[in-house]
């Protein structure tokens, strides 16, 4: 006998996954020794056996009784196979990744040449505060530090993505990436300058002082862009510590030798919890603060997109000659289908009018 997550309850089981702490489907499955399919399958609606039903639901804290369709149990094994068509195996080879999300046969899904552009417009959807206040600082600062926070699943990522294409050239740039959260990197601060040295090309041991060497050497001729993902995962005083040893003195440093051409040297906070506004940590509050940019700028926390900014997106979209918007793709019903505009939940819900998958496809190309 087989199970499925009831159609209202869809949005809930993605919250509680989004919640649970495990990166990805695959640590999840992983975790629960079982198929990352499976996993997929549940999170989208899709019966799988009782038994990896019920382990889910104990590892993501919900109720079997309350979220499970028990009017449509079948055998599993009669489920038909899953279809890619050309266009997604097309796509899904230019991202290099495995798909795990089945396309309605109802969906025709969008030309391999409109989808790029599709990507760039799901981005521009709402974060208007965030943005205005990011161009007004890089406009009038060459050094600055941003927090990026919100709840789970309220799009930080994309909005940093969103964020570094406000300058011409930043698209095609390559910025520092480190996930705090990888291998309890963001539990030593040593850890941390260990992490730095590969991106400047030096040893595992090189001195904090030769990686900030390194970085204005860099900043004198191109961007150096920082991004901390998950800081959330730090401890307050951890992260408070790396601030004061990390970018306070780097600024400090960098703004004693200026670059003559307009190049910027920017630092991403990555909080995915919504948790480091509330500790101990020194923010900047405004772009105004005397300290700043020495402390990073607490831009405004993403959030679930209100019905006018879904309207609007679905407005200007419909204007344009590049992609055709899906019959039923209505701003009414990708609020409702996504937990009342809840921003990860609005992307997936855009793939799938689409013929797209979002774990296969946009995911990681927006990453």
């Amino acid at each position: 006998m087989s199970l499925k997550v009831a159609l209202e309850y869809i949005g809930r089981a993605k919250l509680a996954y989004k919640r649970s702490g495990f990166p990805s489907q695959q640590r999840l499955a992983e975790a629960l020794g079982i198929h990352r399919e499976t996993v997929s399958k549940f999170l989208n609606g899709k019966p799988i056996s009782y038994l990896n039903f019920e382990e889910i639901c104990q590892k993501l804290g919900l109720d079997l009784e309350e979220i499970a369709d028990f009017g449509t149990q079948e055998d599993e094994s009669s489920e038909p196979p899953v279809r890619i068509d050309s266009l997604q195996e097309r796509l899904l080879g230019y991202a290099g990744l495995s798909d795990t999300q089945s396309t309605p046969d109802e969906v025709e899904p969008i030309s391999a040449q409109t989808s790029p552009f599709l990507f760039e417009q799901i981005l521009q959807i709402d974060f208007r505060e965030q943005s205005r206040l990011f161009k007004q600082v890089i406009q009038s600062h060459r050094t600055a530090g941003f927090l990026i926070h919100g709840e789970p699943c309220c799009g930080q990522q994309f909005l940093v993505n969103r964020l570094l294409r406000l300058k011409r050239g930043w698209q095609n740039h390559s910025p520092i990436k480190i996930d705090v959260s990888y291998s309890g990197v963001g539990r030593s601060i040593p850890n941390l300058w260990r992490e730095l040295t590969p991106w400047f090309s030096l040893p595992r041991d090189a001195r904090p002082s030769e990686i900030m060497d390194r970085v204005c050497d860099r900043w004198q001729t191109q961007d150096v862009i920082f991004i901390f993902y998950t800081v959330d995962y730090m401890l307050p005083g951890m992260l408070s510590a790396w601030l004061q040893e990390f970018w306070e003195p780097l600024v400090a440093r960098a703004t004693e030798n200026m670059p003559k051409c307009e190049t910027h040297l920017l630092m991403f906070l990555v909080d995915y919890c919504g948790s480091v506004c509330q500790t101990s940590v020194r923010l900047a509050e405004q772009c105004e603060h005397p300290e700043y940019p020495r402390l990073p700028l607490c831009l405004p926390p993403a959030s679930p997109f209100p019905l006018d900014a879904l309207d609007e997106w679905i407005d200007n979209l419909s204007i344009s000659s590049q992609v055709q918007i899906p019959a039923g793709l209505t701003s009414r019903i990708l609020l409702e289908r996504s937990s009342n505009g809840v921003p990860q939940f609005v992307y997936e819900e855009i793939c799938k009018h689409c013929g797209l998958s979002w774990e296969g496809v946009l995911a990681k190309w927006l990453d």
